[in-house]
């Protein structure tokens, strides 16, 4: 009951004045919004892949595959692997495969209505793996019926009801008709399946292509095997039965002469995602950044606390007149930090709904997946330690309090005791302030990389729903607007993930090495990039270009080391597996460009590049120069290809904008370190200023005797600036010290690097400096510039 009257009291007195309740609470607050959400985002990137029963006895298989001396690991298998896995080996007891095929393919429905899906192949097996709620079908019916399909939930709410049975037209698969056959749960947002929407039956492959390599043993190597181990079992166990496998079905001879050895490694699905090093590194420094936004919120919390000490001294000394016990005092101060502690919970859940849509944004997961997680746990424990440290540390401090001070001035300030809380808050903001400088200086490295080609007046459109005499016909007219310099057209762009293809010579059985497939491009596609040639020339429409192609610099480079090539590739003829179909369908070098990125620098493609060339218009990328990229003039050929397409939707996007959707995530990084910056720096401003006040209350008697012996403002306020300095200075280098140290770890993931200059981190250091003696100025001024008389007219 008595608990109960000092939360009723704590609750009344938060207007209390001097005891700064309401910057406590909003401290607390923005620290425990933006912590708790960075928390939660860290929380689901480590439960990666853990949605369904048994994911723990899940595994991915792995191509395991040593050429030329090096070995190399690709995360996708031929079409029978997965199923000859489970046939060979008694101890896995279900297995699937699964492949891609189309993302964010154009749709219609029969009553015309369209959408956008990611669509892929899947084998009747496949919801023996991925256990997901059926909400209509039967899934093993549904995917081995050709030309049935089974569609997410979230799908299924766009086209409506009773849409079991109805067709859907594939637009960008030639009008290629499926069937609706079921209808299941969505796949959560932390998933490696996330995006898909259509899982399409796999015996639809031979209608959708001519080529059926669902049941290969080698190549056509695009499919992502699963398994499921059975109870009791380890992964351990089915590698003997692995290698009979191998042996009865793979051409091992026919490999050991090309120089490829194959083999397959099982990896717990759940760890894919969670080993990579980039997700490691992020979920690292986010959970650093969560500690230190929170860690800030509480030091600030005490400060402030351990602040009001000599005016609640007092207070707590006539408590103990009256019979208060150290016990009760504690019941008092833990009482208040409850009611704080809840209100600022309350006042966190406000601030993360209010910025909902930009926190989905930055982090990439909804809000209610973020906070609405098994995960709730460690929020809870952290909110538990929060009430422990700011309840126990301060009622430590005031039950000591002696009862004489009820009678006298209370004189200890517990200065030491604000200097090094205050310490550690400058420590968290200069560091957070210099490593922001380091991200985004490696953010603007990527978005204004030479990558080999120019894209800077370069826009692109996707024409894969138009015909190809249409799409030529596109081609010419837009070819005619004065803002064009030219158009061209191209089957990959050099940013996508590229397929890869083998490389070998004419009567040598030996596997040279795999190359990054651009596949077909049209005239004028290199001048149009930009790309140099540094050898022989380019394809042109005047001469038969169809048997000839074009390679990057890396591949003659290795063609050097591998087959001891010279210098010269010009008129070298080569067998590329995919386009050759047999030993003579030979391929020409007609010319050698410079090296070129293919991928990005945050996911690099080390490969040497090819391309062919295609005498029609490849209506995956139509690529548009313009003189001048302009808003205008952008419209001005979006119009101009609605006109011609008047039935179709197609979209003209800028080829910088698709780069800098590439590197979405670094920009996410980098927004979400800006706002614990500014919100760390915020808090120790606030701790600083209350820090302030609290020494010129202690110091005014000292002021006013300074001033009537001739000090002036300028003498005050250096007496306060050289205290804030001797704990500013030594912080913020051993911040930028932390900052430099992090900012290592993290740049190890990119190909590339921004330099790490000791002037950036001077410069973080000395940002925050400055804001710090500005505040300390700002905040002092008034008592350096007041009337002594006021501060000693008590005595």
């Amino acid at each position: 009951m008595r608990f109960f009257n000092n939360l009723v009291k704590a609750f009344l007195s938060l207007g209390r004045r001097g005891q700064h309740n309401i910057v406590k609470i909003l401290c607390l607050s923005v620290g425990l919004a933006v912590g708790s959400v960075l928390i939660a985002k860290v929380y689901i990137e480590q439960r990666y892949d853990t949605f369904f029963n048994n994911w723990d006895r899940t595994y991915i298989i792995s191509e395991k595959i040593f050429q030329n001396g090096k070995l190399g690991f690709y995360p996708q298998t031929s079409g029978a692997v997965a199923p000859g896995v489970k046939r060979y080996a008694p101890q896995v007891e279900a297995a699937t495969r699964y492949t891609n095929i189309s993302e964010e393919c154009n749709c219609e429905t029969q009553d015309k209505k369209k959408i956008k899906a990611n669509i892929a192949l899947a084998d009747s097996c496949f919801f023996d793996l991925v256990d997901r709620p059926i909400i209509q079908g039967n899934p093993k019916e549904v995917l081995s019926r050709p030309l049935y399909c089974m569609i997410n939930r979230k799908l299924a709410a766009t086209l409506g009801d009773n849409i079991i049975g109805k067709e859907l037209v594939l637009k960008d698969m030639d009008d290629f008709h499926i069937i609706i056959g079921g209808v299941y749960e969505d796949i959560p947002l932390n998933s490696s399946m996330r995006d898909l929407n259509i899982l399409l039956a796999m015996p639809t492959l031979r209608k959708v292509s001519k080529f059926d390599g669902s049941n290969n043993w080698v190549g056509n190597d695009r499919y992502i095997g699963l398994i499921r181990l059975a109870k009791g079992c380890k992964i351990e166990e089915i590698y003997r039965s692995v290698e009979k496998m191998r042996k009865e079905n793979l051409p091992l001879k026919e490999m050991k002469q090309a120089g490829v050895d194959l083999n397959y490694m099982f990896t717990p699905l759940n760890k894919i995602h969670t080993s990579d090093p980039a997700v490691k590194k992020m979920s690292w420094i986010l959970s650093l950044l969560a500690f230190i936004l929170i860690f800030s919120a509480v030091m600030n919390y005490l400060l402030i606390v351990i602040g009001n000490i000599v005016g609640r001294a007092k207070e707590m000394a006539v408590r103990k007149c009256y019979g208060a016990k150290k016990n009760n005092i504690h019941s008092i101060i833990f009482s208040e930090t409850l009611v704080h502690l809840i209100l600022s919970i309350a006042l966190a859940a406000c601030l993360i709904i209010a910025c909902r849509g930009m926190i989905e944004k930055l982090l990439d997961a909804s809000l209610i997946t973020l906070l609405f997680n098994k995960g709730s746990w460690i929020l809870l424990t952290v909110c538990i330690g929060i009430l422990l440290i700011g309840g126990l540390v301060p009622g430590c401090l005031y039950s000591s309090i002696p009862v004489a001070t009820a009678f006298r001035r209370y004189n200890e300030s517990r200065r030491h005791w604000k200097l090094l809380l205050l310490s550690i808050q400058f420590v968290a903001a200069g560091f957070l302030v210099s490593l922001l400088f380091v991200i985004n200086k490696q953010y603007s490295l990527m978005i204004n990389d030479n990558p080999g080609y120019n894209y800077e007046n370069l826009a692109t459109a996707s024409m894969t729903e138009v015909k190809p005499q249409q799409c030529s016909k596109t081609v010419e007219e837009l070819k005619k607007l004065a803002s064009v310099e030219n158009v061209t057209s191209a089957d990959c762009l050099p940013n996508n993930h590229l397929s890869g293809n083998n490389i070998s010579l004419p009567g040598d059985d030996r596997e040279y090495m795999n190359i990054a497939d651009l596949y077909s491009v049209s005239d004028g596609y290199l001048k149009t990039m930009d790309i140099k040639i540094i050898q022989g020339k380019s394809f042109t429409e005047q001469t038969d270009s169809l048997r000839e192609i074009m390679v990057s610099k890396s591949f003659v480079d290795k063609m050097r080391l591998l087959a001891h090539w010279d210098n010269n590739a010009i008129g070298r003829r080569i067998l590329i597996s995919e386009h050759s179909q047999t030993p003579t369908s030979t391929y020409t070098i007609c010319g050698v460009y410079d090296n070129i990125r293919v991928g990005s620098i945050s996911m690099p493609d080390d490969r040497a590049s090819v391309m062919f060339y295609s005498k029609k218009v490849c209506p995956n990328n139509i690529l548009i120069k313009f003189h001048n990229l302009t808003s205008d003039n952008m419209k001005e050929a979006q119009q101009l290809i609605q006109k011609l397409n008047p039935d179709k939707e197609i979209y003209l996007t800028s080829y910088k904008s698709t780069m800098q959707t590439i590197y979405q995530p670094q920009y996410n990084f980098r927004e979400a370190v800006l706002i614990g910056g500014i919100v760390t720096l915020v808090i120790a401003l606030l701790g600083l200023i209350g820090y302030t006040n609290d020494e010129v209350v202690r110091r005014q008697k000292e002021i006013a005797i300074r001033k009537v012996n001739g000090a002036e403002v300028n003498d005050i306020l250096h007496l306060f600036i050289k205290d804030v300095l001797r704990i500013a200075v030594p912080s913020l280098i051993v911040s930028g010290i932390g900052a430099l140290i992090v900012a290592r770890k993290w740049l190890e993931q990119f190909s590339d690097k921004a330099p790490l200059s000791f002037f950036l981190f001077l410069g973080g250091g000395l940002l925050v400096l400055g804001i710090i003696l500005v505040a300390v100025g700002i905040n002092c001024y008034k008592v350096a510039n007041g009337n002594p008389v006021e501060y000693i007219k008590g005595e």
